[in-house]
């Protein structure tokens, strides 16, 4: 029996990082890239008409940033697993961030093992 994939939205503003997470995506295994958004506002309307299982996410972006996003999309879509990235260390990151539910992972050192290692860990990594 063939095991489904991992449906995965990649969220920046920078579209040269959507295109170096959706690298990560493709040798990734188990996972597929489902769609690409540049703002918080782009990645809400698409949860609206896709299912997805992870939502990688800038924190950083012009209109609706990560924090926002990622705290409306915990509320709406429960099962989805918000991983926030981010060129700061987590400390420079705003309190709140480690409390809504999301996880964060530092956009230099992420490649395809924290990306396997997050959905096998069932999002439950700790910050």
């Amino acid at each position: 029996m063939e095991q489904e994939l991992v449906r995965v939205l990649v969220v920046d503003d920078l579209p040269s990082f959507r295109r170096a997470v959706a690298g990560v995506i493709a040798v990734a295994d188990g996972f597929e890239l489902a769609g690409e958004a540049a703002s918080g506002e782009e990645a809400l309307g698409f949860l609206a008409h896709h299912t997805v299982g992870m939502v990688l996410m800038d924190v950083n972006m012009p209109g609706m940033g990560g924090l926002e996003a990622a705290r409306q999309i915990r509320c709406w879509y429960p099962d989805v697993l918000v991983v926030l990235l981010s060129v700061n260390n987590t400390e420079d990151l705003p309190r709140d961030a480690m409390v809504m539910g999301a996880q964060y992972r530092h956009k230099d050192r992420f490649g395809p093992d924290e990306l396997e290692a997050l959905w096998s860990d069932g999002g439950h990594v700790q910050l």
